[in-house]
């Protein structure tokens, strides 16, 4: 029975992966029982309204997956724990990557550039240790926090209405594990551009008997960064609000659609205005370096490294803009789906 699927479906969804096939297999013969059971007292009542029945008996999805699981003994559950696990482990290798990536960049030319390079980690590993920490202790606030604020709005067996249960290939469900992951990274992104993008963002340059971190990020950047943080808070709020409904709906595949066009504009900004990456030949005198050095340095940069991303913001344009293409056919499709079922009840 196409209600009893879709119930099954719910409940399970907001499991574990661990116990979905045990608790599906379980729940669906339950319920199919269930169901038998009070045809063969009611032969003549319709089986639509007597599954119906069942399912209110058993309550609203969510309330009836708690039962399946402890969630008040985790910090972060065993529904978000997989996303956890995943967002920490690319979050270091992330970080990691930056820092290399700043190695190898600002290396140049010279002699033993393996001592460079080592001489180079050693002087990041403060700096990585601190910020992995940081990362870290983030990424658990966002979770929990998440994991406090996701679960649905209470809606009581008298009230809810199994009716309204989506199909099983509803266009509107939303990937739990994809949105936390996605409020997670837009949490650390915000981090990362306002309290560490000066540490991590940029070279270590070793040139004669003088080598330290440089940042790349120039004023470009920072006359975006409002914007940036803009987008942020609108996304994680959109992204909390859409865990808490469970589904996309109109509006919010409308404000998640704005959202993407805003991102699109400061990709465009970055991308066809004043590059973003910009050495500061003055900074460079001021801690340390030569001004023959300070002016090589910039002018290699603007030659090479900011052309580079000039392409790759150019590509993000471009794919933003066709992501939000996709977000409008899904916006059709949902409208469509949002109606079928009620012409069906």
């Amino acid at each position: 029975m196409d209600l009893i699927e879709r119930y099954v479906h719910e409940v399970t969804s907001a499991l574990p992966r661990k116990l979905r096939k045990d608790v599906s297999k379980e729940l669906r013969s339950t319920l199919e029982e269930t169901v038998e059971s009070r045809q063969h007292r009611n032969p003549t009542e319709d089986p639509e309204e007597l599954a119906v029945a069942v399912l209110k008996d058993f309550g609203p999805p969510r309330e009836l997956a708690s039962s399946y699981r402890q969630e008040a003994q985790y910090l972060v559950g065993p529904t978000l724990y997989p996303a956890f696990r995943t967002t920490i482990r690319i979050c270091v290798l992330a970080l990691v990557g930056l820092i290399l990536l700043g190695l190898l960049t600002g290396l140049g030319s010279g002699p033993s550039p393996v001592k460079r390079l080592f001489q180079g980690l050693v002087e990041s590993f403060d700096s990585f240790l601190t910020a992995s920490l940081t990362l870290i202790g983030l990424v658990v606030v966002v979770f929990v926090i998440v994991e406090r604020a996701s679960g649905d709005s209470r809606i009581s067996g008298r009230d809810w209405d199994p009716r309204s249960l989506p199909s099983v290939e509803d266009p509107n469900r939303i990937s739990r594990l994809g949105m936390v992951i996605k409020i997670a990274f837009l949490m650390l992104l915000f981090y990362l551009a306002n309290f560490e993008s000066h540490r991590l963002i940029g070279s270590f340059l070793s040139v004669g008997d003088k080598s330290g971190w440089v940042p790349f990020l120039g004023p470009a950047f920072r006359e975006t960064l409002g914007l940036l943080n803009l987008i942020i808070v609108l996304d994680v709020t959109l992204g909390i609000w859409v865990l808490r409904q469970g589904r996309w709906r109109p509006l919010t595949r409308w404000l998640d659609l704005g959202t993407t066009l805003l991102f699109a504009y400061l990709l465009f900004r970055l991308a066809f205005g004043p590059s973003p990456v910009e050495i500061d030949p003055e900074w460079m005198v001021r801690n340390g370096w030569s001004p023959e050095t300070a002016a090589w340095y910039a002018d290699l940069t603007r030659e090479t490294l900011s052309p580079m991303l000039a392409i790759a913001l150019k590509l993000g344009f471009l794919g933003t803009c066709i992501g939000a293409l996709g977000q409008l056919k899904l916006l059709v499709i949902g409208n469509r789906s949002s109606r079928r079922p009620m012409q069906g009840s």
